[in-house]
């Protein structure tokens, strides 16, 4: 081979492995971002089902008091002394 034809190996070689570097780090940022996207979604998730438990939580507590002894006695005292008003 002469040194113009290996000239031109050599530039096309270096051509393709830069094309090619391109490519493969695009890809990898790309990958990074869908990464770093989809985890603030999982995090964003992951607050609203805390937020909900805690709502479900403080929902039965409520239920609790609203079926328990004490509140049904105080509302039949209430109701009693509204009937004895009128």
């Amino acid at each position: 081979m002469t040194q113009e034809k290996m000239r031109k190996v050599i530039t096309a070689c270096v051509s393709a492995a830069t094309v090619l570097l391109t490519v493969l780090l695009s890809y990898l940022i790309y990958q990074w971002v869908t990464i770093a996207v989809c985890n603030k979604r999982i995090d964003k998730l992951e607050t609203e089902i805390a937020q909900l438990e805690q709502v479900v939580a403080m929902g039965k507590m409520d239920a609790e008091y609203y079926e328990s002894e004490f509140y049904l006695s105080q509302k039949v005292l209430e109701l009693q002394i509204l009937k004895e008003q009128n």
